[in-house]
């Protein structure tokens, strides 16, 4: 199924199992996914305004290019999948569990992130600009795009290798 510049309005999707779906260059206006199961769905240059992900869980899902704005993400598993150049600017992620995800690009500037799990997720060239991830689990993650100027990292769970990564980023030479 395919669903080409569609508009959904305050849908409840509430404990919905939606898999194998295209949304390309739709937007969801609060829209309720709470308890959801996505699997394998696809949303390419998609735009989310006030949608609420409570509990959701999506599995091998590929957001390209989306726009999320003032969404709620209480308790959301994201497993598998690729959020390639995807802007979550501002969201509250604190509670958000990323497993084996590709975000390379995506935009992360101001996301409160503290304690969340990001765990083999790829951040590459994300934008992170006052991200905080204060106590969060980042083992496994690329974090080449982090910059401790930039981004709160205190408490944070890495691995030794990322810890390499982190210095380089700040210019400083390992012996």
């Amino acid at each position: 199924m395919e669903h080409d510049g569609e508009r959904f309005a305050g849908t409840d999707l509430t404990e919905e199992s939606v898999e194998g779906v295209l949304y390309r260059d739709c937007e969801f206006v609060n829209v309720r996914f709470n308890c959801a199961e996505l699997t394998d769905v696809k949303f390419v240059g998609c735009r989310f305004t006030g949608c609420n992900f409570f509990d959701a869980v999506l599995t091998g899902c590929q957001l390209w290019e989306c726009v999320f704005d003032r969404c709620s993400f209480s308790g959301t598993e994201v497993s598998g999948g690729d959020w390639r150049s995807t802007s979550l600017a501002g969201a509250d992620l604190t509670t958000v569990e990323f497993r084996r995800v590709g975000m390379q690009g995506a935009n992360l500037t101001g996301t409160r992130c503290q304690g969340a799990v990001f765990a083999e997720v790829d951040l590459a060239n994300a934008v992170l600009d006052g991200a905080d991830f204060t106590g969060a689990d980042l083992r496994g993650s690329v974090l080449t795009a982090f910059d401790p100027r930039r981004v709160e990292l205190s408490q944070c769970v890495i691995t030794a290798d990322q810890a390499v990564d982190i210095a380089v980023a700040l210019n400083l030479s390992i012996r």
